[in-house]
């Protein structure tokens, strides 16, 4: 039956294609011809199959002789990588290489250990001509790279906690209350405290080797994520077992100078002294301003400066000559006050 709409003729002869396919295949004869059965491992019989390998290969030669590509490359591509998928997923459902698909697959992994070797001599090779060119992670992906990196970093981190083993070496049990060996622990503060007094000598952030204003160890962006993961309860405990260390040194517990068996010297003592919010004397308040009749003794009123006693007397109309203004000041304030 033909229809007036071309789309809709389409759809309706793939229909038909399609269920007379699926009965051929039912009743086990070739899906193209429906005359013989298909070929063994094949899905048509052996006169189809030549049929088409002959018209594939003179389509392909045509094509050829033309300068045209065989396929369309992006259609091309597309089939491959959804044939690829099908293939792994089916081979990894049965256990075997996802690559060659011949051998049972390592314990843990997708492929066999032949193909892993094959693959890790690849990546040498590759990797040991990228390093001759002068190029960075030996040409691969510098981001692929560092998080395959983190991720087995983070996974021989783990499996070493595990076993009670330093994360660094894996050759000695930690210290207590760390993840570090001693001597990996003062290997990696020489090197901190190296890279410290190197940034600091050139005047650099301490963190991020960027730079600083006024002196600072620290520029502004670090020294807010520091302080934002900052521990206290760490921070007092490092300060007081330098307290104690200097102290039994007798050394500044402050700069780690010589203080002559005192706790701190004499120009941190100083600092400090200064800086302080101890009390340093007598305070220097305002003095005060009091107005009395002079016939009755009568208190009109206090002030706190003269401007609002001539304001005062101004606006009450008061005679200078009946009125007595008596500032009320410490007669010490002179001498032992302090502003």
């Amino acid at each position: 039956m033909a229809y007036a709409d071309p789309a809709m003729q389409r759809r309706k002869d793939r229909e038909r294609f399609a269920r007379r396919t699926a009965a051929r295949k039912a009743a086990g004869l070739c899906p193209r011809c429906g005359d013989r059965p298909p070929a063994p491992g094949r899905s048509v019989c052996q006169t189809c199959a030549e049929t088409r390998n002959r018209a594939s290969r003179a389509r392909d030669a045509r094509l050829r002789a033309a300068g045209e590509p065989r396929r369309d490359p992006a259609r091309a591509r597309q089939y491959e990588r959804e044939r690829s998928c099908r293939e792994r997923a089916a081979r990894q459902a049965e256990g075997v290489c996802t690559r060659c698909g011949k051998a049972p697959a390592a314990n843990g992994r997708k492929s066999c250990e032949p193909c892993l070797e094959k693959r890790r001599a690849s990546d040498r090779s590759k990797y040991a001509a990228g390093k001759a060119a002068g190029l960075k992670y030996g040409g691969a992906n510098a981001d692929a790279k560092r998080r395959a990196g983190r991720a087995k970093s983070k996974r021989r981190q783990k499996a070493r906690i595990e076993a009670g083993l330093c994360i660094r070496c894996g050759k000695r049990p930690p210290v207590a209350g760390g993840t570090t060996c001693r001597p990996c622990r003062e290997k990696r503060q020489a090197a901190e405290q190296r890279q410290y007094a190197e940034q600091r000598a050139a005047g650099r952030c301490t963190r991020c080797g960027g730079p600083v204003h006024d002196g600072l160890t620290r520029c502004r962006p670090c020294a807010v994520v520091e302080d934002a993961n900052r521990n206290p309860e760490r921070k007092n405990e490092q300060s007081r077992r330098r307290y104690g260390s200097r102290r039994e040194l007798g050394l500044c517990t402050s700069c780690g100078k010589p203080s002559q068996g005192a706790s701190r010297c004499a120009p941190c003592a100083e600092r400090s002294y200064r800086n302080s919010a101890h009390f340093k004397g007598m305070p220097a308040w305002p003095p005060s301003y009091t107005v009395f009749l002079r016939d009755t003794d009568v208190c009109l009123g206090s002030f706190d400066d003269e401007m609002e006693v001539a304001a005062f007397v101004a606006f009450e109309k008061l005679d200078r000559e009946r009125i007595e203004i008596v500032r009320d000041a410490n007669p010490l304030a002179a001498i032992a006050a302090w502003e």
